[in-house]
């Protein structure tokens, strides 16, 4: 009986050191990806950019009636777009602060922009 009670905590201590292994390996490899300001969209930022574009599309053009066209190819253009239309680093400034009336519009015009290009305002 012993002899199973020394196995099982051996078997408690590995999977707890290999627990504190994965979280090391986790935070070694988040601490050593590209830095968000190094000047180019990710994939994240992309994905987030074609959500609001179809959000916008699909929530006031088809609320009734289903689409008749697929909008994923349209918000992918907007996204080329707003990538060659707005600096990286204005978005990144654009989606760390808060975005508020009272800025004015040198604050506002980002994101006006940033807005106007992914719901197709901008034509």
């Amino acid at each position: 009986m012993r002899d199973f009670r020394d196995r099982m905590r051996l078997i408690k201590y590995l999977i707890a050191a290999l627990f504190v292994l994965v979280a090391l390996g986790y935070l070694w490899a988040s601490m050593n990806r590209p830095d968000e300001t190094a000047g180019e969209y990710s994939q994240f930022d992309k994905e987030r950019a074609i959500i609001t574009c179809m959000t916008a599309e699909y929530a006031t053009r088809y609320q009734d009636d289903p689409a008749e066209t697929d909008m994923f190819p349209e918000c992918e253009a907007r996204f080329e777009k707003l990538k060659a239309t707005l600096p990286y680093a204005e978005y990144i400034r654009l989606q760390q602060t808060p975005v508020l009336a009272e800025s004015g519009p040198v604050h506002m015009q980002p994101y006006e922009l940033f807005l106007q290009i992914m719901t197709g305002q901008d034509r």
